[in-house]
């Protein structure tokens, strides 16, 4: 009886409630009832509930345990599944086309990092808090583009165009796309274009031990959040973005004054290159 009240109680608890009982809700720009997501650092985060088998002796805690954490690792397969790779793919597309990405990505799974300490109620049931990071779980090759070579810069160093938010004397520590009020939505490997349909950022722009080990791009939900991120922290370049595209809605539209801007000086300062890239969401 003790199990199902339980269960029930965590029925209509909302997702903020619940995941705030682990003190992870703050972080994260993904949440679900049981999981989230902290884009700014790429993190995973689920919980987990286990029960010990009936009758079970001195052994039972150690089991339960292990069932919480095997519910905790379905709790954020299912979450991780919908994550957009880019603005036209997501993982479980990638999951149903290759059975080695389902290898590789179950494999990770099986060997997840509890954070904090477990929960113990009264009646041996027991919650614990997992955690990955997405770059882990997901294959690189699923991700990124031509890494590790140079910049694919479209405009030559000159003057910034008038209109541009960009102050051509200024060294940039980063760049912040404020995408408010378009409707993006997290992915792992967006796309920033000019009106025109030209690339100006991407997988592509990104030495690949950044990609690897940073992310293309992180999200946070505040100006100030961004501001503030180790990824861009000093003097970010701030552009504002016009739309949001693609069937993922992860790719953004900014004004051709700032995308011509950002190309010339992105000739002499290295923040594209090193991924120095927040995404500021609804």
């Amino acid at each position: 009886m003790r199990s199902l009240i339980l269960i029930l109680a965590l029925l209509v608890i909302t997702p903020a409630a619940l995941l705030a009982q682990q003190g992870i809700e703050a972080a994260c720009t993904t949440p679900n009832d049981t999981a989230c997501i902290d884009w700014e650092k790429g993190v995973a985060y689920a919980i987990g509930i286990g029960a010990p088998p009936p009758g079970g002796g001195a052994a039972s805690n150690p089991m339960a345990r292990r069932a919480a954490k095997i519910d905790g690792a379905r709790n954020l397969l299912e979450l991780i599944k919908g994550v957009s790779l880019n603005s036209e793919t997501n993982l479980q597309n990638a999951m149903v086309q290759s059975d080695t990405v389902t290898v590789n990505i179950t494999g990770v799974l099986r060997s997840l990092r509890e954070v904090g300490k477990p929960k113990y109620f009264s009646d041996r049931t027991i919650q614990v808090k997992v955690s990955a990071n997405l770059r882990e779980i997901i294959p690189p090759e699923l991700l990124y583009e031509n890494t590790g070579g140079p910049p694919r810069l479209l405009q030559a160093p000159g003057s910034v165009p008038a209109g541009s938010s960009v102050n051509p004397s200024q060294s940039y520590t980063g760049l912040i796309v404020d995408a408010r009020g378009t409707g993006v939505l997290p992915a792992m490997s967006p796309k920033i274009f000019d009106p025109e349909g030209r690339e100006v950022y991407g997988s592509a722009y990104v030495s690949r031990e950044w990609a690897v080990s940073q992310g293309v791009v992180g999200y946070v939900k505040t100006l100030d959040a961004a501001r503030g991120t180790d990824r861009v922290k000093g003097s970010p370049l701030v552009v504002k973005a016009l739309e949001a595209k693609g069937a993922n809605m992860a790719d953004l539209v900014i004004s051709k004054a700032d995308a011509d801007s950002i190309r010339s000086i992105a000739q002499r300062q290295n923040f594209l290159s090193e991924g120095r890239v927040m995404i500021v969401l609804d």
